[in-house]
């Protein structure tokens, strides 16, 4: 069945346009794809659900068809509008996500005396259930994400191994994305999620809180490590890539003594210790680091 159907008239932040034609063979393909990708990646990244201007600027779509490709998604239940209206920003999220938010909502006390047995039983075995692909997807974020998704998946992992005092600085730029304790030296990790190497920024950032350690906080130099965590083109397949430091980034960290793992290196550590890898050795394996070439 054909769907090159012309819609007049969109209805565009309270204004009127001309006629859009939308689910012809071009604009259900790739843009649809682009589209659904923009959702997905702006609430990964942000932790917001994103607005049509948005998905406008990661796409590159003009706002008129992107208007009308999401009202279509909509429709087909691939996207979700959870606020909108005339005059108001359209505001979207996955379909199966809002489905997830719906399931966990609120119920009265009282449902306790009206709930199935059964069904109490099927809850705790999802929530435990849960709670276990929840840790599998944040060690899988190692892999593809950026920004505060990646800082979240980097300290958990270092959690999970068992090093002391981990902290995600999310809410705090006047500290590294993560600190850690091993042996009573303290770490200090900058973190980095990019579609290409990484270059001497980072190291240069990493060795400013170095440096304001020693300054600021009277810390020795033996007290202190710098580590620069990489997930470098991460939009490729792990053995696909290329080599995580450009000739800058690596002469950069050697000058400075900062240390440097990617996050693919973290991940391949995590699934040792699933297959027998002690914890002890693995920490000694993530503070050793990778060879910076």
């Amino acid at each position: 069945m054909r769907h090159d159907k012309i819609k007049s008239k969109v209805d565009i932040d309270g204004k009127r346009v001309g006629q859009v034609k939308i689910g012809s063979k071009s604009s259900s393909g790739e843009e649809y794809k682009k589209v659904m990708d923009s959702v997905r990646d702006h609430i990964f990244q942000t932790h917001n659900f994103p607005q049509l201007t948005d998905i406008v600027n990661l796409t590159g779509i003009p706002k008129y068809r992107c208007k009308a490709i999401c009202d279509q998604l909509v429709g087909q239940k691939q996207l979700y509008e959870v606020f909108g209206g005339k005059g108001l920003p359209t505001v979207v999220l996955p379909y199966d996500m809002m489905q997830v938010v719906l399931r966990t909502q609120a119920k009265p006390k009282w449902m306790v005396k009206h709930s199935f047995e059964e069904k109490g039983k099927l809850d705790k075995e999802i929530e435990k259930l849960s709670s276990k692909v929840a840790e599998y997807d944040m060690f899988e974020r190692l892999l593809y994400t950026t920004d505060i998704p990646l800082e979240e998946a980097v300290a958990f992992a270092l959690g999970w191994l068992g090093f002391q005092d981990v902290k995600h600085h999310k809410e705090d730029k006047d500290n590294p994305d993560v600190t850690f304790k091993y042996e009573s030296i303290k770490a200090l990790v900058e973190i980095e999620g990019i579609t290409k190497a990484s270059d001497k920024n980072k190291a240069l950032q990493l060795d400013g809180w170095m440096t304001r350690e020693i300054m600021d906080f009277n810390r020795k130099a033996s007290e202190l490590k710098g580590f620069l965590i990489v997930n470098h083109f991460r939009e490729m397949e792990p053995e696909k890539r290329d080599d995580p430091l450009t000739t800058h980034g690596k002469e950069f960290l050697k000058l400075k003594q900062s240390y440097f793992f990617t996050t693919c290196f973290l991940f391949n550590i995590v699934k040792d210790v699933m297959d027998g890898l002690s914890k002890e050795e693995a920490r000694k394996k993530v503070w050793e680091g990778e060879k910076i070439g």
